[in-house]
């Protein structure tokens, strides 16, 4: 019981701004913009998909430059969970519109991480926008 108690104060007390730090690091080092070019995708048949992650990165890139400023940081995290929900969508039509077989273990692995993500991100904006409504008491 201890430990589910020490899990709670962990997410009410402490900061976010470490693991957004380091999250927004990550994105940025591994977005397929750096790694790829607009015609990669093209040649896949997915041209948006290059758009998509050029979206992402100029959103982490935000986020890195605005992590000192809150209000401007809770509009790139709002951003950031925007593009990923709609990102989260496209994957699922994509799943029901290009297979036949519907739902195998890699798509349900694949949803259940961004489920996973979505999580993390939605309380990142949910600390956020707590600390600003502290800060303007």
């Amino acid at each position: 019981m201890r430990y589910f108690t020490k899990l709670k104060e962990i997410l009410l007390y402490y900061d976010y701004q470490p693991l957004l730090l380091f999250w927004v690091i990550s994105d940025i080092f591994n977005n397929m913009v750096l790694w790829t070019t607009y015609f990669y995708w093209e040649e896949l048949g997915q041209p948006y998909t290059y758009f998509l992650y050029l979206t992402y990165l100029y959103i982490s890139i935000g986020i890195l430059v605005c992590i000192n400023h809150l209000k401007r940081l809770i509009i790139f995290v709002s951003s950031y969970l925007v593009v990923y929900v709609y990102s989260a969508v496209r994957y699922i039509v994509d799943i029901y519109t290009a297979t036949d077989t519907g739902f195998d273990v890699f798509d349900f692995k694949n949803l259940f991480i961004t489920a996973w993500y979505f999580t993390m991100w939605t309380w990142i904006l949910f600390k956020l926008k707590n600390e600003n409504l502290h800060r303007n008491e």
